[in-house]
C-alpha cells in the first residue's frame, strides 16, 4: 500500500494502485457522507427529541438550526485552516470532533448539552465539507476526476434524501438515539482508511492572513438573528422588548460587518460578488431550495408523527421517494447540464416544487400513496436543484474568484436554510393556532358538541377526543397553507432566475464550454481548463 504525502500542488499519484485509490475515495466519501448524515438523521426525529427532553416541537427544531448555523460559520475559515494546519490533520481533527460531539446525542438527558453537541457537530461538518471535496478531486486518478467532482455533490445530498428514511427505520426498530450511533463506525472507518493512505507534510503548511475580526462580526450578527427567529414565537415577536433590541443589535452588527469587509485586503467573505447580477439573483432560489429540503421536510414529517399517528418508520418511508427520484438525477445532472440551458433545468426544478406545493393534500383523509407520489415529485425537483443554479451563479466569473464565490455561496445557502427552518416552524405553529381559533370561532362548545354526538365514548373521554380532533385538523390545515406558500415561493424565485443573463458557460480566453465539473474543480483550487487537462492525460 503506497503512502502519499499531502501537497497543495499534488495531482494523481502514479504510485497509488487501483486498490489504494478506491480505498481512499471510499474513506473520503464516507467522511463527506457523515457530515450530511449527522444533519439528516435529526429531520424525522423532532417529535422524539421534544419528548426526550420534555420540550416543545418548535424548540426541538433548534437541533437543526444550531447545526446549520455552526456549519455555515465553519465553512468560512475552512480553507485557511487546512492550508495552515494541513489537510490530513484538519480531516482527522474534524472527524474526531464530529464523533466526540455526537456523544451528548447518545447519552445526555440535558437539552442544553444536546444543543451544544449539535453546534460542535455543525462546526465539524463545515470544516469537512470543502476539505473532503478538495481531497476527493485531488487524489482521484486523472480519468476519474470529473466523476469525483460529480460524486462530491451526490455524497452531500444523498444522506439528506435517503437519511430520514433510514433514521426513521432505526428509531422505529431500536431507539431514536441509535441513529446517532451510526456516526462512530462510519467515522472510524473513514479516519482509519484516510490516515493509513495519506501523510501530512509540515513543509507545505501556509501562513496566510485571515480576517478574524470580520469572522467575529459575521458570527455575531448571524447568531443574533438566529436567536430572534428561534425565540420570537416564545416571546410574542415584536411585543417583546428583547426581540426589538436583538433585531436592532443584529442590524447594527450587520452594517458594521459590511463596512469592515469593504476595506479589507483579505476579507473573510468576498461581498463584491453580490454586485454580480447572476450571482445575487440565483441566491434566493438556492436558499429556498435548501430551506425546503431541511426545514420543510422536517416539519412535514413532524406533522405526520405528531398529528397523523405515523410511526417514525412510515414517516421516513414517505420521504423515501425523494431519494429514488432525486439521487439518479443528481448523478447524471453533470452530463445533462453540458447540453441544456441551466435556466431551463432550474425551471424544471422549481416547476416541480410548485406542483408539489399546490397538489399535495394533507388532511384526515390523505393516504400513503398520495404522499409517496408528492415526495417523488419533490425528489425529481431536488435532482435539478444544485447543478443548474451553480452554473448560473458562477457564470462569467474568472477562475481566480471561484473559491471565494463557492465559500460565499455555501455560507448563504446553509445560513439561509437555518433561518428558513425557524421561520417555517414559527409560521406552522402560528397558523395552527389561527385555524384552531377559526374552527371554534362561532362558539367554544358548538364544534365540540357536534363531534361529541358521533363518538362511541361519552363524557370526558369524548371531549378529549374532540379536542384532539380539532388540534389535528388545525395542524393539517396549517401544513396545507405552508405547502401553498412553498408553491408560490417557488414561482417567485423562478422568476428571479429568469432575470439572470446568459450565456452561462462561456469565459474569456476559453474556447470550450465551462462545465459543472470544471467549476467544482476550480472552486476547490485546481486548474481544470479542459484543453490543459486533456494534454496532461495524454502525456506519457
Amino acid at each position: 500500500m503506497a503512502v502519499r504525502p499531502v501537497s497543495p500542488d499534488a495531482v494523481a499519484d502514479p504510485t497509488f494502485t487501483r486498490v489504494d485509490s478506491v480505498l481512499l475515495l471510499l474513506g473520503l466519501s464516507s467522511g463527506l457522507l457523515l457530515a450530511s448524515w449527522s444533519l439528516a438523521w435529526s429531520i424525522p426525529m423532532l417529535p422524539y427529541i421534544a419528548g426526550a427532553y420534555s420540550t416543545s416541537l418548535d424548540h426541538a427544531i433548534w437541533s437543526l438550526t444550531f447545526y446549520l448555523l455552526a456549519w455555515a460559520l465553519a465553512v468560512v475559515p475552512a480553507t485557511w485552516l487546512y492550508q495552515r494546519f494541513g489537510e490530513l490533520r484538519m480531516f482527522q481533527i474534524s472527524l474526531t470532533l464530529l464523533m466526540v460531539a455526537t456523544l451528548p446525542d447518545v447519552f445526555s438527558d440535558h437539552f442544553g448539552l444536546f444543543l451544544g453537541g449539535r453546534f460542535v457537530q455543525g462546526m465539524a461538518a463545515g470544516f469537512l465539507t470543502p476539505l473532503t471535496r478538495r481531497l476527493l478531486i485531488r487524489y482521484a486518478p486523472l480519468r476519474w476526476q470529473k466523476t469525483a467532482a460529480d460524486l462530491s455533490i451526490v455524497n452531500l445530498v444523498l444522506p439528506l434524501l435517503a437519511g430520514p428514511s433510514l433514521a426513521g427505520w432505526i428509531a422505529y426498530t431500536w431507539d431514536w438515539r441509535a441513529a446517532a450511533v451510526l456516526t462512530f463506525p462510519v467515522g472510524l472507518l473513514a479516519l482509519g482508511m484516510v490516515s493509513a493512505l495519506l501523510r501530512d507534510n509540515p513543509e507545505e503548511h501556509l501562513r496566510q492572513p485571515f480576517d478574524w475580526i470580520g469572522l467575529v462580526l459575521l458570527a455575531a450578527w448571524s447568531a443574533t438573528f438566529q436567536i430572534v427567529l428561534n425565540r420570537g414565537e416564545d416571546w410574542n415577536w415584536w411585543d417583546a422588548p428583547a426581540i426589538r433590541w436583538l433585531t436592532a443589535l443584529g442590524a447594527v452588527l450587520l452594517v458594521a460587518f459590511f463596512l469592515w469587509e469593504r476595506d479589507q485586503p483579505h476579507p473573510c467573505l468576498d461581498l463584491r460578488l453580490l454586485r454580480r447580477r447572476n450571482y445575487v439573483l440565483a441566491l434566493p432560489a438556492l436558499v429556498f431550495g435548501w430551506g425546503l429540503l431541511l426545514g420543510g421536510n422536517s416539519l412535514f414529517v413532524s406533522a405526520l408523527i405528531s398529528h397523523a399517528n405515523y410511526s417514525a418508520f412510515w414517516a421516513g418511508v414517505v420521504l423515501l421517494p425523494m431519494a429514488l427520484g432525486g439521487v439518479p438525477l443528481i448523478a447524471v445532472m453533470g452530463p445533462i447540464s453540458h447540453r441544456v440551458n441551466p435556466r431551463w433545468l432550474a425551471t424544471i426544478c422549481f416547476g416541480f416544487v410548485a406542483i408539489y406545493g399546490f397538489t399535495t393534500r394533507l388532511n384526515l383523509h390523505s393516504n400513503l400513496r398520495s404522499l409517496l407520489l408528492s415526495h417523488l415529485i419533490e425528489g425529481v425537483a431536488i435532482g435539478f436543484y444544485l447543478v443548474p443554479l451553480s452554473l448560473i451563479m458562477f457564470s462569467r466569473l474568472p477562475q481566480s474568484r471561484l473559491p471565494a464565490a463557492a465559500t460565499l455561496q455555501n455560507f448563504v445557502r446553509i445560513l439561509g436554510g437555518a433561518y428558513l427552518s425557524s421561520a417555517f416552524s414559527a409560521l406552522w405553529m402560528r397558523h395552527g393556532d389561527t385555524f384552531r381559533a377559526h374552527l371554534t370561532w362561532q362558539s367554544p362548545t358548538l364544534p365540540l358538541q357536534s363531534m361529541l354526538e358521533h363518538w362511541p365514548v361519552r363524557g370526558s373521554a369524548a371531549r378529549a377526543l374532540s379536542i384532539q380532533h380539532l388540534t389535528t385538523q388545525s395542524a393539517a390545515l396549517s401544513m396545507q397553507s405552508m405547502l401553498w406558500l412553498w408553491g408560490w415561493m417557488a414561482l417567485v424565485v423562478l422568476a428571479l432566475v429568469w432575470l439572470t443573463k446568459g450565456p452561462y458557460r462561456r469565459r474569456a480566453g476559453q474556447v470550450r464550454r465551462v462545465t459543472i465539473e470544471q467549476q467544482i474543480m476550480e472552486s476547490a483550487g485546481f486548474d481544470a481548463e479542459p484543453s490543459r487537462r486533456e494534454d496532461v492525460e495524454r502525456a506519457p
